[in-house]
């Protein structure tokens, strides 16, 4: 058996279809692995293994935000303060965020959102301006899901028209 890196093409038969992946794991989960690779510019090995990371991403998004039935998690969204630290943490990635995606640097914007993901991973009450913003944040990488994680917070109106977040510089 010989690896061989190749370029994807009919006549090699290592075509990869799209629908495929779509089907299996969602148009989000797609978008978000093709922005995930790396800069636009940069040739990049297809690999359909490493899926299955932003699937992770999106359901650990999820279950922060909404819950999860089969774990029986119940999140509560409060009208609180954002603890100090996880405050300073949304209001980097707030920035960080808005800058990557205006120079087109998904995977780093990305990489950003994991790690605000991970701060507030076991939150028993999560503040409602957190949520919001995070859900902003993810709505031009992963729209659906933010679309429905926005309805879920309460909201009537698409989010599609919410201005992008502030951040403060101070923190």
């Amino acid at each position: 058996l010989t690896q061989i890196v190749a370029k994807m093409s009919k006549s090699l038969k290592n075509v990869v279809n799209p629908d495929d992946i779509i089907a299996e794991f969602g148009a989000d989960t797609f978008r978000l692995y093709e922005m995930y690779m790396g800069p636009l510019e940069a040739q990049k090995p297809w690999n359909t293994r490493d899926i299955v990371g932003m699937s992770r991403f999106l359901n650990g998004v999820w279950r922060n935000l909404v819950g999860d039935e089969e774990s029986k998690k119940v999140v509560h969204i409060v009208n609180g303060p954002i603890p100090e630290n996880v405050d300073r943490q949304m209001h980097r990635t707030i920035k960080k965020v808005g800058d990557d995606i205006a120079a087109m640097r998904f995977n780093t914007a990305i990489a950003e959102l994991i790690k605000l993901n991970n701060e507030i991973t076991g939150m028993k009450s999560i503040p409602r301006e957190l949520a919001e913003n995070m859900t902003l944040m993810l709505s031009p990488l992963a729209p659906h899901l933010a679309e429905e994680l926005w309805a879920r917070l309460g909201h009537t109106k698409t989010l599609s028209h919410r201005p992008w977040p502030e951040f403060d510089p101070t923190k």
